[in-house]
């Protein structure tokens, strides 16, 4: 037995040494591209990981028949999917390339903005916002933008599980100037953060296990995070959605920003947190509604509405 675990931590290291090898590999051949060529690199990426990826494509066709029932014809549907893998390949590559060339100048070129201003002045009034956001448009660069207006964007991200992986996805994102909070630190860095001065920007639309509420996504039950509506609460600080649309095959994007968003403040706190999280989730899915082409319909998010009702009970996280 022993043997046994020492082999599989064996496999897994020298795993672990060659995703790393590759992943600075292709950021050091993409940071050397000019812009027209990582675009192209970029479609290229996603048509092969459509080509390749049958489990995800089947995931979500899946998931947008179940959302939006009747709204697409097939051929719609199918077009939305192979779209998604584009933009996820147009993310990886434009990520990787703006880790060389993003500065200030370069991301006022590649990118507009709505309502950013709106930001600035909860800042300067001493109310640092809590920004949620979902996989829309480039999701890894949108913090690195608004943290060239408005200053520190501190963002709660997921940590993968390759170490060296981790350390150099997390030095990438601090060069574009985001500093970076892991969801297994639990609640205090986003705290300190908060009180700091600073704006903290969360993901909301992926599936997560613990410290979560029912919320509804499209119909469907999701479970989402509490942390934005439990801190908004704790705080009386501001909420605002913000999202990144990318503008056709291209290293162009439109910033968004909307709110604050009017929050429930009632004797009730776990009815309150419900209800909020509630309004976060009915904003981002009209945006998603508005661009389904650009949302990551290959996750599986509604793992909460696909269980049992015993199961719910025991893992609402209450």
């Amino acid at each position: 037995m022993p043997k046994a675990r020492d082999r599989a931590g064996l496999i897994r290291r020298v795993q672990y040494q060659v995703e790393y090898v590759l992943v600075r590999a292709l950021a050091g051949l993409v940071g050397r591209m000019p812009e027209p060529v990582a675009v192209k690199l970029g479609v290229c990426l996603g048509w092969t990981f459509w080509a390749l990826g049958r489990n995800r494509r089947r995931i979500a066709r899946r998931n947008i028949e179940r959302a939006m029932p009747g709204e697409h014809t097939d051929a719609e549907a199918r077009r939305i999917v192979k779209e998604v893998f584009v933009n996820i390949g147009l993310t990886a590559v434009e990520t990787l390339w703006m880790r060389r060339h993003g500065n200030r100048e370069v991301f006022d070129r590649h990118y507009e903005e709505e309502g950013i201003d709106r930001l600035q002045a909860t800042l300067d009034e001493g109310a640092p916002p809590i920004t949620f956001t979902g996989h829309l448009g480039n999701w890894e660069l949108l913090g690195a933008y608004v943290a060239t207006r408005i200053g520190t964007v501190n963002a709660l991200a997921r940590p993968v599980n390759n170490p060296k992986v981790r350390e150099y996805t997390t030095g990438l994102r601090r060069q574009l100037g985001l500093q970076v909070i892991s969801t297994r630190d639990g609640v205090r860095p986003m705290l300190r953060a908060l009180k700091r001065g600073e704006t903290l920007a969360v993901l909301i639309d992926q599936h997560v296990n613990r410290a979560f509420v029912p919320a509804t996504f499209f119909g469907r039950k999701a479970a989402t995070t509490a942390v934005v509506a439990t801190l908004a609460a704790r705080l009386d600080t501001p909420v605002f959605a913000v999202y990144s649309l990318r503008r056709g095959h291209q290293f162009r994007h439109r910033v968004i920003v909307e709110g604050p968003i009017e929050l429930e403040r009632t004797d009730d706190p776990e009815a309150d947190v419900l209800a909020n999280t509630q309004r976060f989730n009915d904003a981002l899915e009209a945006a998603v509604r508005r661009h389904p082409e650009q949302w990551l319909w290959t996750h599986r998010r509604w793992k909460l509405d696909d269980r049992s009702p015993r199961e719910n009970e025991v893992t609402d996280g209450r």
